[in-house]
């Protein structure tokens, strides 16, 4: 296999390898993310050619159908954890070597440590470091060992954050030269019609796995005490995420208002994006995020946010949120009590959620990957150190 046997049409045009191994398994946040730029990236991206790498069951995926993009399939599954960290780290480089890539990027965090040519990782954040507790003992461990070398080998790596930019310097060893700064967006879903407030079923949501880190238990008690204070009030909370073997194991009193709490499993985009439409309000009082999708989706919807003080969320959602210490319990209910009692903050907070989601696109996303593209094929020419 070379780049001649996929019947390019102008088989001069750089070749760009694209790690899909993210691509076999259930869609959260960082999946999400890394599929929409991809398929953003190849929908502007043609002045490269394209392989991309993954499952059999994106062979026939309408997002990969343009004339300068193929697919190399393999035997991958969602079930298959293993094998797929395996055919990651020794089949894909192999594969990508014999197809003849000038540049293979790795969106998911994770890449191949055997590959010697040139290459983007993205990672979204380090919270692995920051706090292993909130993970499963097999996770940290691979994942401590596994990030800080591919950081190492990547000729560059990205992230979606200043927060994780700064935590990649601190903890990583990755000259700011090799660092690049790019957003993420929100799927185009979700950037639809906008309800108004009135209008919208009495309901407090949240999305999220149900991780430590995420801070559902705090939540809990916050609605528990914002239900207290309000007796009158008929409000319920949706929680919307599953449980995942890699997070360590967390568990919810749902107290004196369990009846009140609705617990949704994981959904399709499509169900999200009308939760998000008819809801009245997203708390999401995460401890720590790398970028933290839920709360600009929900803006993009018009839906008030309340979201945490701390790592990367000020950064993503600007002054529209009202931001609270994900420790205090007293605080989130306050200020979900706030919005409650006061339809102008609600509306307010809707139009600035609004114009603040408009500033992140896909399309900004995907120029800018480009753009990386570029510099690294035309630094492959002339090589030097970046």
């Amino acid at each position: 296999m070379s780049v001649t046997d996929f019947g390019f049409a102008d088989p001069t045009r750089p070749l760009i390898g694209l790690n899909g191994r993210f691509l076999v398994a259930q869609r959260t946040g960082v999946q999400r993310s890394a599929y929409r730029m991809f398929s953003s990236v190849v929908a502007r991206g043609t002045r490269f050619n394209f392989v991309l790498f993954t499952g059999s069951s994106e062979k026939l995926a309408p997002e990969w159908d343009h004339p300068h993009v193929r697919i190399v399939t393999s035997p991958l599954s969602h079930s298959r954890i293993l094998r797929n960290h395996l055919w990651e780290q020794f089949t894909l480089p192999r594969l990508a070597r014999a197809a003849g890539v000038r540049l293979l990027h790795s969106p998911a965090n994770l890449a191949p440590l055997l590959f010697r040519g040139r290459s983007i990782v993205n990672i979204h954040d380090l919270c692995f470091l920051i706090e292993p507790s909130w993970f499963s003992v097999t996770f940290r461990i691979i994942y401590s060992w596994l990030v800080p070398r591919i950081a190492r080998r990547a000729t560059m790596v990205v992230t979606n954050s200043n927060h994780s930019k700064n935590d990649i310097l601190q903890h990583l060893d990755v000259s700011v030269q090799r660092l690049r700064l790019c957003y993420w967006a929100v799927e185009p879903l979700f950037n639809t019609e906008v309800v108004p407030l009135e209008e919208r079923e009495d309901c407090i949501l949240f999305v999220g796995s149900l991780e430590p880190r995420k801070n559902l238990s705090g939540l809990l008690q916050a609605f528990n005490l914002f239900r207290n204070r309000n007796p009158q009030a008929k409000t319920k909370l949706l929680v919307v995420g599953c449980e995942n073997p890699l997070f360590a194991d967390a568990s919810y009193d749902l107290g004196t208002h369990a009846n009140e709490v609705q617990f949704l499993g994981y959904l399709s985009d499509m169900e999200l994006a009308r939760l998000y439409r008819t809801s009245r309000l997203l708390v999401y009082p995460s401890f720590y995020e790398g970028f933290g999708f839920p709360p600009l989706e929900a803006m993009a919807n018009g839906t008030p946010v309340v979201t945490s003080c701390t790592s990367s969320l000020p950064e993503v959602v600007g002054e529209a949120a009202l931001l609270v210490d994900p420790r205090s319990v007293d605080e989130i209910a306050s200020s979900i009590e706030k919005i409650f009692r006061n339809p102008e903050l609600a509306a307010d907070l809707s139009r600035r959620g609004v114009k603040q989601a408009s500033l992140f696109s896909w399309e900004k996303t995907a120029d800018h990957v480009l753009s990386l593209y570029d510099e690294l094929v035309q630094e492959g020419e002339n090589p030097c150190h970046l």
